[in-house]
């Protein structure tokens, strides 16, 4: 079966980041928003925000079962994310098959795509 949305088991699991961030002191000051980005291609928002400015953007791409493939990282500090997620080879407790910087759209990005979990 084909998915063009997230299942169930996905939209808890970014749920549960939500929560985390919200829950967690150093992003005590910032704003945390999740919604549906693209309904179309079935993809996901996370905005950590600091008043009006958009600090960082995580998009999150369903696979062919409505799992999480993929996530892209728009916004500030991306060398940062990159390198970490680099060294733990996770994000978010979920196991990375790679991991790059893309610098061919409008924006940078880093490009996030998931092993089976």
């Amino acid at each position: 079966m084909f998915y063009q949305s997230l299942n169930q088991e996905s939209l808890h699991r970014i749920n549960n980041i939500v929560t985390g961030f919200k829950n967690h002191p150093n992003y005590a000051a910032y704003s945390i928003r999740s919604y549906c980005y693209d309904a179309r291609a079935g993809v996901h928002a996370i905005e950590v925000g600091k008043g009006t400015q958009l600090i960082n953007l995580w998009l999150f791409y369903p696979g062919s079962e409505g799992e999480i493939n993929s996530i892209a990282i728009y916004g500030s500090y991306l060398q940062g994310h990159l390198n970490a997620i680099r060294n733990s080879m996770t994000v978010f407790g979920m196991p990375v098959e790679s991991v790059d910087m893309d610098y061919s759209g409008m924006s940078d990005f880093v490009d996030i795509y998931l092993e089976a979990y």
